[in-house]
């Protein structure tokens, strides 16, 4: 009959004991779920714009039995794209397992867009435009964050809907036209005012100083956009 020692009885113990307790494996696809989890709740309580887009640890481990827990160190996330994240898996408190975790994030806004084609040129009305959520590797310097920046500018390409839009596609409205006839509101003093009609020699926008011709004399004068059609002398 084969004998056990007592070192030997010591041995399998201990070989049992770990076997039991090294028991869980946890996939990868547990380990980047609970990443992405993590990972975006502490992004939302920053009030960060980033969000996880991809998590993409490829390997399963096997850990202690125990309650698993995920801590990620996110330290200075401040942009877009791939980069990685620390990762401590704990199991009962205890931390098992130290990781460098890829991660992909993107910048997510909402923004206003174009609800139908804008033309050349046409001026920008609320009804144009529609608030839509987007998502972005990177933030264009120049894009519109509030619909004010351009209600009441005229765009100054065709503009597609959907779009993210671009500040420099937007100007002021031109308010008079070269050739068009305007009305001239002249500032002679406290509560006194003349009124006369001059053709626009030069196209422009509100606060815009352009030349102007009276029809009569033919005289040529200057007078500063004040409206749509209408300038005035002797106030600027």
């Amino acid at each position: 009959m084969f004998r056990l020692g007592l070192a030997g009885f010591f041995v399998i113990l201990q070989l049992l004991a770990t076997g039991l307790a090294w028991s869980q494996e946890v996939h990868s696809d547990t380990i980047n779920r609970m990443v992405a989890e993590k990972l975006q709740t502490i992004l939302a309580r920053q009030g960060s714009e980033l969000r996880v887009e991809e998590v993409s640890y490829r390997y399963s481990l096997r850990l202690p039995d125990g309650e698993l827990e995920c801590v990620v160190e996110t330290g200075s996330l401040s942009t877009a794209g791939p980069q990685s994240v620390a990762v401590a898996l704990k199991v009962d408190g205890q931390t098992e397992k130290r990781l460098r975790i890829p991660v992909n994030l993107k910048l997510e806004f909402k923004i206003p867009v174009a609800r139908n084609t804008l033309q050349r040129g046409q001026v920008v009305s609320a009804d144009d435009l529609e608030w839509r959520t987007v998502s972005l590797i990177r933030n264009p310097a120049d894009m519109v964050r509030d619909a004010a920046e351009v209600l009441g500018q005229a765009t100054t390409r065709r503009i597609a809907p959907g779009v993210p839009l671009q500040g420099a596609w937007f100007e002021r409205p031109l308010a008079v036209e070269r050739g068009e006839r305007v009305r001239v509101v002249v500032a002679q003093g406290p509560g006194l005012t003349i009124e006369a009609m001059a053709v626009a020699l030069d196209k422009g926008r509100v606060g815009d100083v352009i030349q102007l011709r009276n029809p009569d004399s033919q005289m040529r004068y200057e007078a500063r956009i004040a409206a749509p059609g209408m300038v005035r002398v002797g106030t600027w």
